[in-house]
């Protein structure tokens, strides 16, 4: 168990991109920084250009459009595109290369509109390694102060859980008969036994200590009120309900709390919705 543990740590997540009005905020911050940076520092010979501030003003506008869109409206329109679970390096790397080449792009658009000037791809690789020379500092900056204060975050709310995991354990152990969605049929949660449920689709996977895993039609939704008295039995998050009598340990990092179980590969979340209410259970409200 502790190999895996030490295994799955290694994987390097970020935190997702700031959405709604952190979202604007951040571009608004990025937009502002352009603008002030080109206007103060006039680098790539813009002095000789003679632009005015708010002609680059316009540089920084095309910087917050853009942040704003990848940010705020996108996530908002398609919130597929933006799954915390799958949100590592990586994708955050990507994501920040498509936006300067975005950038990039209405840069070049607006440079040959006021200079009056015909599409090159000289120009254009030129405008495009401008672009990333003057992000790179404000976006790693960026990218580091989020991670470190999302990582701090979590790391508090993982010690106080874990500092109070022993808590939970009752000598008092109840049985619940669970109704599935196939007549007549019905099975038993037993909290001595029962781990954690996975959704999956119309069905459910029950972990238990003492067999392999059982598949039920059953929405995990409906499990979910079938064991609304049970305070020790939660959702923390849209695909799983844990027993968090069983908790053997809870790890972290920016992307959010990791619930472990005992011989169990798998590493449960704990979705920011349902954080407060997991670690109300172990260190109260």
């Amino acid at each position: 168990m502790h190999l895996r543990r030490q295994n799955a740590e290694k994987e390097v997540y970020y935190p997702i991109p700031a959405s709604g009005i952190d979202g604007i905020i951040y571009a608004l911050i990025f937009g502002l920084f352009i603008t002030l940076f080109l206007w103060f520092f006039q680098p790539f010979g813009i002095n000789n250009q003679q632009y005015s501030f708010f002609e680059l003003l316009v540089f920084g506008t095309i910087s917050f459009g853009v942040f704003a869109i990848a940010h705020s409206l996108l996530p908002f329109i398609k919130p597929d595109i933006y799954k915390e679970s799958n949100w590592t390096i990586y994708s955050q790397i990507l994501f920040y290369v498509i936006i300067s080449l975005v950038i990039a792009t209405c840069n070049g658009l607006y440079i040959n509109f006021r200079n009056q000037l015909d599409f090159s791809w000289s120009n254009y690789w030129l405008i495009i390694t401008q672009t990333f020379a003057v992000a790179v500092l404000p976006i790693t900056l960026s990218v580091l102060l989020s991670y470190y204060l999302k990582y701090k975050k979590i790391a508090e709310q993982s010690g106080l859980i874990k500092g109070n995991i022993d808590r939970l354990e009752t000598t008092q152990e109840q049985q619940y008969t669970i109704q599935s969605k196939i007549k007549n049929e019905t099975f038993l949660i037993d909290e001595m036994t029962f781990l954690f449920a996975k959704s999956s689709g119309n069905y459910i996977e029950v972990f238990t200590t003492n067999s392999s895993p059982k598949i039920f039609r059953l929405a995990l939704s409906d499990l979910d009120e079938q064991l609304t008295t049970n305070h020790f039995m939660m959702r923390c998050h849209r695909s799983y309900i844990v027993n968090t009598k069983h908790i053997i340990d809870v790890t972290g990092n920016a992307q959010g709390l990791k619930l472990w179980f005992k011989n169990q590969d798998t590493q449960v979340p704990v979705s920011r919705k349902y954080l407060d209410k997991v670690k109300a259970t172990f260190v109260g409200s």
